[in-house]
């Protein structure tokens, strides 16, 4: 909750400029037990200028013997620019909110252990004459108390503002908006973030206003579906950092809030159902296809202070009140305008 309401606070008064999304996979290595594994992970970066720029990312960790570590981070990067402005080189440091699902020592099958780590990291990007570009990055996580565990991946990305991979014009492509309505129906998967991850059919539906151009609020009826570990529904209501892309077609968005629900789950000797209240972190994305009709796709992340995250994966169609102007193909030039030379920017 802690490093979203950051990332609001620092991307909200941000100007608008190149924004980049990466998608990474690789491999990744523990302290203790001293093993390897795999590694994946996403980042949306926000330029502050061509040399400095904030991140917001999620990396997956992979599964080590008792522990299945993830979580989100929130990165400073420092950059260089090389081979006429093609090769970017940065140092990136910032904070590491942790989730850790591991054996547990106090006579349960397991536990889920939140923490925060430090989390600094190298890459070397390289921007092709399309919106697209490809890295390599080096993360290391320190937890001081448990995993400390390096990743080596490689990614692809896109510059969702154009083709300028400094960072220092405007972004054309975010269009102001006034006020919207949507209701918009989702069905997925559950998976309890146990050392065996048991799933169930999960299914929700959301009301989401929109206060202006950067600003959401949703409420939610949420359905997590029946597992062997728990039954658990309930609704929801978060505060999101919402931007629009290409004629705001395309938005993405990132919310933290309370989650009240009646939760089933077993104890010894049965079962126990309770009210119980969490933090529900969700990622989202979403695509107007038509003039009132949009897909969906959303990633929830249930906290719990029993034990009993989730990652709930959700995707749907909905209405929006607000229609948006014809569309233009998303990878075809007219979306994208020459970069100015630096020495009008900086």
């Amino acid at each position: 909750m802690s490093v979203v309401s950051l990332t609001f606070g620092l991307l909200y008064a941000m100007p608008s400029q190149a924004q980049e999304l990466s998608l990474y996979g690789g491999t990744s290595r523990a302290n203790a037990p001293s093993e390897s594994t795999y590694s994946w992970g996403f980042t949306y970066l926000q330029p502050l200028d061509a040399y400095n720029a904030l991140s917001f990312s999620w990396i997956n960790e992979g599964h080590y013997t008792d522990h299945h570590p993830d979580g989100f981070a929130l990165q400073y990067w420092r950059r260089i620019w090389l081979f006429n402005d093609r090769l970017a080189l940065a140092g990136g440091l910032g904070a590491y909110n942790f989730f850790d699902t591991t054996a547990s020592d106090e006579g349960k099958r397991y536990a889920d252990v939140h923490g925060w780590a430090l989390i600094y990291s190298l890459s070397a990007a390289w921007y092709t004459r399309t919106p697209w570009f490809y890295q390599i990055r080096v993360n290391r996580i320190n937890t001081f108390h448990s995993l400390n565990i390096t990743n080596v991946m490689f990614g692809i990305g896109y510059q969702l503002g154009g083709t300028n991979h400094a960072g220092a014009i405007p972004d054309y492509l975010a269009q102001a908006s006034g006020s919207r309505d949507e209701l918009t129906v989702l069905a997925g998967k559950t998976e309890v973030n146990s050392l065996h991850s048991p799933g169930a059919f999960a299914k929700s539906v959301e009301y989401r206003h929109g206060f202006g151009s950067y600003v959401d609020a949703t409420l939610t009826w949420l359905d997590e579906g029946s597992t062997s570990l728990s039954r658990r529904n309930g609704a929801a209501t978060e505060i999101w950092l919402s931007r629009g892309f290409f004629n705001e077609r395309l938005r993405l968005a990132v919310g933290a809030g309370p989650y009240v629900a009646i939760d089933t789950y077993q104890v010894a000797g049965g079962m126990n159902t309770e009210d119980k209240v969490s933090a529900l972190v969700t990622m989202t994305a979403s695509y107007q296809f038509a003039r009132h009709w949009i897909v969906r796709g959303s990633w929830n992340r249930v906290l719990t202070g029993y034990n009993k995250d989730s990652d709930v994966f959700l995707a749907g169609v909905g209405y929006r009140s607000k229609p948006v102007a014809p569309a233009r193909t998303m990878l075809g030039t007219t979306l994208f305008h020459k970069p100015l030379p630096r020495s009008q920017n900086l």
